[in-house]
């Protein structure tokens, strides 16, 4: 049986339209003398109208039909099929049964069109499949243009959420759509309850539902899926949480850096101290450099930062190459405390300062302003070098 036959004048006919999708009465083909032209869209045998005891109308293949895939279907595969162009049509969109590519190398159960256009087929698929088999079967469907949307009223669905999919129940006389659709709540997937199949694909027709690869946490389900439905908000929304999470971790890490590369610079100033010191001729550039104009008044603000409790001084490392001409200030035990004029250099600021992050001292705003940009122009340079080459 199908519920679509080819007539040699009007062309498609669809047994499950009042008017069989071209504007003749369905008893102008059923029980007629002679029986009208009808062949089947897949095998083109020839075909006759018919009805089920139960009032349902299809055609069915006159004696000595071949091997037909459509004859092959059971009956509950043709009225879940059904089910589903009823669902497409109720919801507002063109539904056509049983349509084949125009070289018969796919075949949709039921074929609508998105309001943007695309192509979309709703499958029944009652049979035993794997999920790698339904995932081919839906890439290939899709080569041709063709996306593919899956539907079983099965309990067990080994395929359900490998490919857009839906498993539907009775309800009573209703079909619903009951899992796998889901919404974000903040942190985790958790499921929607079931909604009429009509609401269901009216939403996913309109993107109100897209089928989306979850990358958080699903909660309260059975079995957590491939591929959910959800609201785009929500999509938007995991994604706004995982950026938002990805920025702070890499945040952490930059400031994991940013100290790893402080720790270092400080041991190094500190080495260059205790190194200095053992050269006596450089106490006297230190007395010297304590002489410059400002710097009493610099070393008192620094040493008021310690509330008096720590005695600063000019380091003997002074003119070492790190400070940029500027003058190290230190404490009793020769820890840097922070850098006094740094002057701007021909080439770029040292990395020792960048990294040290300890204050920059100046006699006059107009020489912190100064140095500030070019500081700021070596840092840009260090962030261009550090994404060109990660490593």
């Amino acid at each position: 049986m199908s519920f679509t036959a080819i007539h040699p004048d009007l062309g498609r006919l669809d047994a499950s339209l009042p008017d069989l999708g071209c504007g003749w009465e369905w008893d102008a083909i059923h029980r007629v003398r002679p029986p009208a032209p009808l062949a089947c869209p897949e095998c083109s045998h020839g075909m006759h109208a018919n009805v089920s005891s139960l009032g349902l109308r299809f055609f069915a293949h006159v004696p000595g039909a071949p091997a037909c895939t459509l004859a092959e279907e059971s009956m509950a595969h043709h009225l879940l099929k059904l089910e589903l162009a009823q669902a497409v049509r109720a919801a507002g969109w063109m539904a056509e049964l049983e349509v084949s590519g125009p070289d018969g190398r796919w075949r949709a159960d039921v074929l609508t069109s998105t309001a943007s256009g695309r192509r979309i087929a709703l499958e029944a698929l009652l049979a035993s499949v794997t999920a790698a088999g339904i995932r081919d079967r839906t890439v290939r469907m899709s080569s041709y243009g063709v996306r593919s949307r899956w539907f079983s009223d099965r309990s067990r669905i080994p395929w359900l959420g490998a490919v857009p999919s839906v498993r539907s129940a009775r309800q009573g006389d209703d079909l619903v759509a009951v899992e796998p659709m889901a919404r974000f709540a903040g942190a985790y997937w958790t499921p929607e309850p079931s909604i009429p199949l009509t609401e269901f694909v009216g939403r996913f027709l309109t993107s109100r539902f897209v089928s989306h690869a979850p990358r958080t946490p699903q909660r309260h389900v059975a079995r957590p899926v491939t591929r959910l439905w959800a609201h785009p908000k929500c999509v938007l929304a995991e994604a706004k949480k995982l950026g938002d999470e990805e920025k702070q971790q890499r945040a952490a890490q930059e400031e994991q850096e940013r100290a790893e590369r402080r720790g270092y610079a400080r041991r190094e100033a500190a080495l260059a101290e205790r190194t200095a010191r053992t050269d006596p001729d450089r106490e006297a550039l230190a007395r010297h450099s304590a002489r410059l104009p400002g710097i009493d008044l610099t070393i008192a603000q620094v040493a008021a930062k310690y509330l008096g409790r720590i005695r600063v001084t000019v380091g003997w490392s002074v003119g070492d190459s790190r400070y940029a001409c500027g003058v190290p200030l230190v404490n009793e035990d020769g820890a840097l405390l922070g850098v006094f004029d740094p002057l701007p250099q021909a080439g770029p600021c040292p990395a020792f300062l960048l990294d040290v992050d300890l204050p920059l001292l100046f006699p006059t705003e107009e020489r912190r302003e100064r140095f500030d940009q070019y500081r700021a122009i070596s840092e840009r340079v260090r962030a261009a070098n550090q994404s060109a080459d990660p490593e």
